[in-house]
């Protein structure tokens, strides 16, 4: 029986112009964030590092019905996630041990996250997320590219300038977080395109690799660091730097870019 027998006017003009604003939102989206990936019918989807929440709740916001799932390993950002998103599965666990079943979801995301993990967990990681996804089902992954730029990296300042770190950052709420979720300080690899697909192994088939982000992004990054020590995240300041990174990361550099996307699909 079609659904739309019945429906009134109003309801289907309603329908429509709700389709034309995702349609024309998803039209203006960048190719490097995680969202223009999904479409509106969407089913499921686990964010992998999902700290807070907020792309889950840019989700929630525009697809109220998808069944959404995150995992963190930090407890203060889960904390907030489930306030955030009280319908939502939010789980504390480590990316390379998911508490889902296989073939769980139709979507995975997985931003700025690999680069955290230690070198010998990354296949396991791909290999956990892999075993969740259903068939056909897809990962879209983000993390930091080897391009001209990677040396201005804010994540590895600590390791090549640890004096000049102490005295500007010291331990601000990033480094507090690292403590609190007894995770590794490591140093961030920026990886080729070749080295993710290699990581991922096999079982995947690759649907889409953009590149974005040059200098501004990392060096706005630095920047923010000072911010965050003195626990200023919502300073003015912070903001307008956070939207100079956002608009340089849509802009594609190719190989000399700071960031890469790729988006995978399980066979």
């Amino acid at each position: 029986m079609n659904s739309t027998v019945g429906m009134q006017p109003r309801q289907k003009s309603e329908r429509g112009q709700n389709s034309k604003a995702a349609a024309l939102e998803k039209s203006r989206e960048s190719r490097m964030e995680p969202t223009f990936w999904v479409p509106p019918d969407a089913v499921s989807l686990l964010d992998v590092g999902c700290n807070i929440g907020a792309l889950l709740c840019e989700f929630r916001r525009r697809y109220p019905k998808m069944q959404l799932a995150g995992i963190d390993i930090n407890r203060t950002s889960i904390q907030i996630a489930r306030a955030n998103l009280p319908n939502a599965e939010i789980h504390e666990a480590f990316g390379f041990d998911l508490p889902f079943a296989d073939s769980r979801f139709q979507y995975v995301t997985c931003i700025e996250v690999i680069e955290h993990i230690p070198k010998e967990h990354r296949p396991r990681l791909l290999s956990e997320i892999q075993r969740v996804l259903s068939p056909g089902g897809q990962l879209i992954l983000r993390c930091p590219h080897a391009g001209i730029f990677e040396w201005l990296d804010a994540q590895n300042m600590r390791f090549r300038f640890p004096r000049l770190y102490n005295a500007l950052v010291g331990e601000g709420k990033r480094d507090s977080n690292y403590r609190e979720a007894q995770e590794e300080l490591i140093w961030h690899h920026h990886f080729t395109r070749e080295e993710l697909l290699g990581v991922a192994g096999d079982g995947w088939q690759l649907e889409a690799c953009h590149f974005g982000g040059l200098v501004l992004f990392p060096i706005s990054d630095i920047i923010r660091w000072p911010f965050y020590r003195m626990k200023w995240s919502n300073n003015w300041i912070v903001k307008a730097l956070e939207k100079v990174a956002t608009a340089e990361l849509a802009l594609d550099f190719g190989q000399s870019s700071f960031d890469i996307l790729v988006v995978l699909r399980k066979l």
